[in-house]
């Protein structure tokens, strides 16, 4: 099918080895306290190996010496040994290496599975239920506009709106094919104030995706009182204003077959009306379940076992 390419590789991983050791114990998760009193943030980025803009973000903000004026922030590069696999000529393969770690997000997965990101996910653990806010920093295949997701939540659609951009959000309704990190540690409970987004900033390889992550980051920063504001606006780059939209998520299809393929160039947030067929899992068609429904997540490299797309309901 014709019309899904890929957007070009401008930003290549770097060496972060300067960031493997720490006081912690842990590699790559840093945690820096400040004398005056307040909540515990922490950030993270390489969730997904081939997802660069959350490891350049995160670096760039260490490399500054930036440090928190109040409270604890902590600082995590997840994924870094699926990072060290990408190869340029197949961007996709280095998103995990036994199995996506962002989707293995239950305690009893964590203790029994073995895969190499379970073993991080536990590394990982004490410093996710530590934390009372939590940004989780994300790319997309394809070049779509940037958006938050997170637990379909007033406290965190009111945290996403208090960022400012992204001015789109994704609220789960339906759950992935397993746990997510910002479903962890009470995020995702109506009785706590623990509250925790993913912010997706744009197509994985993408210098403006980058940009968009140092902004979100700088946000989150300020918002959650880590930084002084004016710290905040004078260090944010500049990023395009985003289309807004507000949706929830109603389901996650997961491939049943080996014959996949998608009915259109889908990318991601096209809308059809019900009953569109929107791709084909071998013989069976998936199909748009209501109006309005956006295709979310459409993957570029469809595989048996694995989502294939996400589909959502706009509600604003």
């Amino acid at each position: 099918m014709t019309g899904r390419r890929l957007p070009p590789i401008e930003v290549r991983p770097r060496d972060l080895s300067r960031w493997r050791q720490s006081a912690t114990g842990v590699d790559y998760v840093h945690v820096f306290e400040a004398e005056e009193p307040g909540p515990t943030v922490m950030t993270v980025g390489l969730t997904h190996g081939n997802e660069f803009c959350g490891a350049e973000a995160l670096h760039w903000a260490l490399d500054l010496g930036l440090r928190p004026r109040k409270g604890v922030w902590i600082v995590a590069f997840s994924n870094v040994a699926a990072y060290a696999r990408f190869d340029a000529n197949k961007p996709l393969d280095s998103r995990f290496v036994d199995r996506d770690m962002n989707r293995v997000w239950r305690d009893d997965w964590i203790a029994t599975e073995g895969t190499l990101e379970a073993k991080r996910a536990g590394e990982l653990l004490p410093f996710v239920r530590r934390a009372d806010f939590l940004l989780d920093i994300h790319s997309t295949s394809f070049a779509v506009r940037p958006f938050f997701v997170g637990a379909n939540l007033p406290r965190v659609r009111g945290f996403a709106e208090r960022l400012g951009e992204p001015k789109s959000l994704l609220l789960q309704n339906a759950s992935f094919d397993g746990k997510v990190m910002v479903e962890y540690s009470g995020f995702a409970d109506p009785a706590s104030t623990k509250t925790a987004l993913v912010v997706e900033c744009g197509a994985h390889f993408l210098r403006g995706s980058v940009a968009v992550a140092k902004h979100v980051l700088m946000a989150f920063l300020d918002a959650t009182g880590v930084v002084e504001p004016q710290v905040a606006r004078r260090l944010a780059p500049a990023i395009p204003p985003s289309e807004p939209g507000v949706y929830t998520i109603e389901k996650v299809h997961v491939a049943k077959h080996a014959d996949l393929k998608f009915m259109a160039p889908y990318e991601g947030f096209e809308e059809v009306a019900k009953g569109t067929v929107i791709a084909m899992d071998g013989p069976e068609p998936v199909v748009a379940p209501f109006d309005r429904c956006a295709v979310l997540f459409p993957k570029a490299q469809p595989m048996q076992g694995r989502e294939l797309v996400t589909l959502a309901q706009r509600i604003d």
